[in-house]
């Protein structure tokens, strides 16, 4: 059996994306009769016909669409890597502005502009925290870390995975009101600006009007159910990393919420840009595999 090799699969791509030899071999930077050449040895080794040739030019074959996927991936992950060793080699430079929630802000980010500046001595990265879904969107960041069920229509990004939320409360709450119903216990609840939101929806539904207090911080809402004075429902992460608070109840049926990162359209495609994209996306994969930020 032949080796596949993606020097090999690239003409194939290549044909396929763009309908023609000639094409082709404009697009890879060799000439008509190399790519010809290639395809007919590919299909010799690996005894399968790829294309059909006709008048308008070369036409995929069922054997070869069910290829086309799997080299378009392949084709996009090359790209990545040009990038990031692109950007390794050259360093980001530059002042940018990142915009996101408090809580990445705070609890997240110390560690990846820690592990930015190590790679990149000459990024400056100016750090914008709200709270407000708007806010984030209109804010002038060229990066935007932020959840949500799906970005607004001008932005670009990729989804790096999933906040889930738990209910939260103080060992000594718990201790003298754990017995107690849900709707029976009090809450410290989302401010009227965060009522829109996945908790503030949730807490419609499910707690009545029994607020004891409400912010809209989950960096303020744990600081109070820290303090002994009712159940707040915040994103995992928060509740775990806080060491004063304790899990309550079952997180079946709780919310969750996508988390983001993001530029504007108009930023898609610069060198700078997409590098930091990725920089940010991967700190936060690796800290979706290792349980410290989203799942």
């Amino acid at each position: 059996m032949h080796k596949l090799r993606w020097d090999d699969l690239q003409y194939v791509h290549a044909v396929a994306e763009q309908g023609s030899l000639s094409a082709a071999s404009r697009a890879l930077g060799v000439n008509h009769a190399t790519v010809l050449r290639r395809i007919a040895l590919l299909e010799a080794s690996c005894e399968v016909k790829l294309f059909d040739r006709q008048k308008d030019g070369y036409r995929l074959r069922p054997e070869g669409r069910a290829l086309l996927a799997s080299l378009k991936l392949m084709d996009h992950a090359s790209a990545r890597i040009r990038r990031s060793l692109d950007s390794t080699a050259k360093g980001i430079e530059g002042t940018f502005r990142l915009a996101t929630t408090d809580t990445i802000a705070c609890l997240l980010l110390p560690d990846y502009l820690e592990n930015l500046r190590q790679m990149h001595p000459n990024v400056n990265i100016e750090v914008a925290v709200s709270n407000d879904p708007i806010d984030l969107s209109l804010s002038g960041a060229e990066i935007l870390v932020r959840p949500g069920p799906d970005l607004p229509p001008e932005l670009s990004g990729l989804k790096i995975g999933t906040v889930e939320f738990g209910v939260f409360g103080s060992p000594d709450y718990l201790a003298r009101t754990g017995d107690l119903p849900v709707r029976a216990h009090k809450w410290l609840g989302t401010a009227p600006g965060f009522a829109g939101s996945t908790v503030g929806e949730w807490q419609l539904s499910n707690v009545e009007n029994r607020r004891e207090f409400s912010a809209d911080s989950f960096l303020m809402l744990a600081a109070l159910a820290e303090r002994g004075l009712g159940l707040a429902m915040l994103p995992v992460f928060v509740g775990q990393k806080s060491g004063r608070l304790v899990s309550f109840g079952d997180r079946a049926g709780l919310p969750s919420t996508g988390l983001w990162v993001a530029t504007h359209k108009d930023f898609r495609q610069q060198r700078d840009i997409e590098a930091l994209l990725e920089f940010f996306a991967g700190a936060l994969r690796r800290d979706t595999r290792e349980g410290a930020a989203v799942s």
